[in-house]
Parts: C-alpha cells; structure tokens; sequence
C-alpha cells in the first residue's frame, strides 16, 4: 500500500472507525443546531391563520401549520437525545435510562414523521421535493419502528443498526445547516429549487449512506472490522442503493406525472424568507 494512502487508511481506522469521535461528532452537530428550532419558532409565529406550512389541508391554513409546529417540536428532544442512545458506556453503566430515553426518542420520532408526511406530500415545490420528504417521513416512521421492536425482542445488534438508520433521518436537519454554511463560505448563491432539493433528498440520504458504510465497517461494540470483512460487507451496498435511487426515481415520476403542483396562485410562504415578511408587515393576518 502506498504511503499517503496507508496513512489516510491508518487515520481512518484510529479516528473515525470506532465510536469515540464520530460520537463527539454526533453530539456537538446535535447540541450547536437543536437550537435552530426554537429559534425559528421564537421568529416565525406558527398558531397564525395565514398559508405558511405546505397545504396539506386545503383552505386550512392554521391547522397545516399546527402540523409543522408539531413537527418542528417533537423533532427537538429526538435530535438532542439520539447521541446519548450510540454511547457505549452510557448504554452500560446506566440501561435503566438509555431505556427511557429511547422511549422518549421512539414516540417523538414516530409522531413527528406522522405529522411531517401530509406536509411533505402537498409540498408545492414539485415532484423531487414532495417524494423526498415524503420518503424521509417514510424512512424515518419505519426505521425507528424496526428499532423499537428489535429492542423489545432482545436482538441488539439489529436494534444498533436501525437505531442508526433512524437516526439518520433524525439527524437531517443538521445536515442541512452545514450544506448550507458550505456553500455560503464558497460564495454560491443557493436557488430556491437547489435549497429544497438538499433540504428534502440530499440531507438524509447522505446520512444513511454514510450510516450504511459505518455499520459495514464496525461490529456492535463500534469496534473495526477489518479491511477484508468491510470489503465484504460493502458488496451488497451498491445494489441496495441501486433499487433505492429506481423506486426513488419512478415515485417522481408518477407525482409529477400524475400529481403536479400547482404552478399558478398563492400556495404558501417559503419559510426562509419569513423573518422579512413578518417584520415587515407583523399585523397581518
């Protein structure tokens, strides 16, 4: 093996492949931007009777974004817990409150991807958003319901991995941010269509891909693997993302063809630029 690479291969092995950094990792993404929620909440006042969430309820502007404020909300304590939940030690030395935690994290996750799905499906900027998010909301409900019940039948090394996955789709809101700040520091102006595209596809799926590369790569106590078995274990990765990215592809394909988005009046506001409406006119209706 040639040097740089054998060195790159060595940082690898010692850094990333074990749970301690990725963990730090995990947490600080989790604490630093948790935040952002309530702040957006604190700006954007929700319990309001004007179109801001996706129309999910048609001529029902408070109760759409009632839904997103549930959503919004119920995603906090998942995003903040779910490090907790990866801790090995904390797993062992306290089962008693990794338990409870991952009760509090299973019933946000669940009611929370519940809410977001009728939103997701009536989103008004088109086919690749409204499959995205509705597939995340999917993923999200079934991944953490995976987990759940391995837990509750003793089979850990199962529940490890769909806690992972589901985490995954947690953790999207995170990946936004820092998609966002690395094209701001490029100096790239984001279009309104590209945003939504990282916000609804890009975000989780590269989440659960690096997930899938991390389960490949560590046992159950996040230890390495090794090169050969690693290798192994990736074999079946490009064919599972190959199905993936086809029923992806075809679900566009009928939203689009048989459920467009309507082009033509007022569907609702897109909540980045909220903040200067809102201040601009915060009598309004």
């Amino acid at each position: 093996m040639l040097g740089p690479v054998k060195s790159i291969y060595a940082f690898l092995v010692k850094y990333i492949l074990n749970e301690n950094l990725p963990w730090l990792l995990l947490l600080a993404g989790a604490l630093l931007l948790s935040i952002m929620p309530v702040y957006f909440m604190m700006e954007v006042p929700l319990l309001v009777n004007r179109p801001i969430a996706a129309p999910a309820f048609e001529n029902r502007p408070l109760f759409n974004n009632i839904l997103l404020l549930f959503h919004v909300v119920l995603a906090i304590g998942p995003l903040f817990l779910g490090p907790w939940l990866f801790h090995a030690k904390f797993r062992k030395d306290y089962p008693a409150v990794h338990r409870l935690i991952g009760k509090i994290y299973v019933v946000c996750c669940l009611l929370s991807a519940a809410t977001s799905l009728p939103l997701a499906l009536s989103h008004a900027s088109g086919a690749i958003p409204r499959i995205g998010f509705g597939a995340l909301a999917v993923a999200w409900f079934v991944f953490t319901v995976q987990a759940y019940v391995f837990a509750r039948k003793k089979q850990y090394v199962e529940h490890r991995r769909w806690m992972f996955r589901s985490y995954a789709c947690t953790y999207a809101f995170v990946n936004v941010k820092v998609y966002s700040y690395m094209f701001a520091l490029l100096g790239h102006p984001f279009q309104p269509l590209m945003v939504k595209i990282m916000q609804s596809c890009v975000s989780w799926m590269s989440n659960l891909l690096l997930v899938e590369i991390y389960l490949a790569a560590t046992t159950y106590l996040g230890v390495y693997v090794g090169r050969k078995v690693f290798a192994k274990n990736l074999q079946s990765l490009p064919v599972r993302m190959g199905v993936f990215l086809a029923v992806f592809i075809l679900a566009v394909w009928i939203s689009d063809t048989f459920f467009p988005a309507p082009t033509e009046g007022t569907i609702y506001d897109d909540t980045r630029g909220l903040l200067r409406s809102f201040s601009a006119a915060p009598n309004q209706p």
